[in-house]
């Protein structure tokens, strides 16, 4: 005998919603990782690998007072603080030859050789910037857990998501040098000059910065890249969130105190960091600071 109840329908109701998070979950996970095997856990210390040399003329740029602070390695000189046209002509120098370099690649050129790869990130930039995801209320909405799932299917193309994901695996040894270089291009605001309107603003970038680290389908897209792309781009997410904070402007509330300590730890046993103890450094500062708040 079929059960009709207002109880029995609305349990079916909601197994019939997680049906349906499971499957898209599941076909997103399958579309992206090709049922290739999960990624080894930080915590098992995989063996250093030999570093490559960075691309060509590419130099950490250091010398403004909000940027992350720098403490030269044994290796590395003292950098004194340029002045604020040369830093901005610095990173943007570094930028422009950073995509030089990667047009330079086979693996580059094979997927689209008529666009070059400036050009092409500036598309995607623009298009990301007109629709950010949502950085909070999954909880109350669960229909935005698919929609920010499926972020990326939705704002860009094969072609665009190709080319992100083989700049990923080629460029693995720049890693860090090279998203140290974008958050300082990303978070310039109004200090540098922008004459293509190319960077985002910094309520765009809080939006994506809480996506990664503050929703299932931001995190769900960083659990499936390698541990140290991971644990970086969760540092700087949560350096833009802080600094939204600080500002007055972390309008959805994102608490990033409990991901601080975590995030810390996994950075302490990850082996291949160059700056590793810089990043310590910097998070323990934040968490001293909402400690001092609380």
């Amino acid at each position: 005998m079929a059960k009709s109840s207002k109880s029995t329908r609305g349990h079916g109701w909601w197994w019939l919603l997680l049906v349906i998070i499971l499957a898209g979950l599941g076909y997103y996970l399958y579309s992206e990782t090709g049922r290739q095997p999960a990624k080894d856990s930080v915590m098992k210390m995989p063996a250093p690998v030999q570093k490559k040399p960075f691309p060509p003329e590419q130099q950490r740029v250091t010398g403004e007072e909000e940027a992350t602070p720098v403490r030269p390695t044994p290796d590395e000189p003292i950098v004194k603080p340029v002045p604020q046209e040369d830093y901005c002509a610095r990173i943007e120098k570094n930028v422009a030859e950073f995509f030089r370099y990667l047009d330079e690649k086979d693996y580059v050129s094979r997927l689209n050789p008529k666009t070059d790869v400036y050009t092409r990130f500036k598309n995607i930039l623009r298009r990301a910037a007109a629709r950010p995801p949502f950085p909070a209320g999954e909880g109350a909405d669960p229909k935005m857990i698919i929609r920010n799932l499926y972020h990326f299917f939705r704002i860009l193309d094969r072609k665009d998501l190709s080319l992100i994901r083989a700049v990923l695996k080629n460029e693995q040894d720049t890693m860090e040098i090279s998203l140290e270089m974008f958050y300082r291009w990303l978070t310039l605001g109004d200090r540098c000059p922008d004459p293509e309107n190319i960077r985002p603003s910094m309520t765009v970038l809080y939006q994506y910065a809480g996506f990664f680290i503050n929703t299932t389908g931001g995190r769900a897209y960083l659990f499936r890249r390698p541990s140290g792309l991971r644990l970086l781009v969760s540092y700087y997410c949560l350096l833009i969130v802080h600094e939204a904070d600080k500002k007055g402007r972390n309008s959805c509330g994102i608490d990033i105190f409990p991901l601080i300590e975590p995030l810390k730890n996994e950075i302490r046993y990850y082996p291949d960091f160059q700056f590793q103890e810089e990043y310590i450094e910097q998070l323990i500062r934040i968490k001293d600071y909402y400690l001092k708040k609380r």
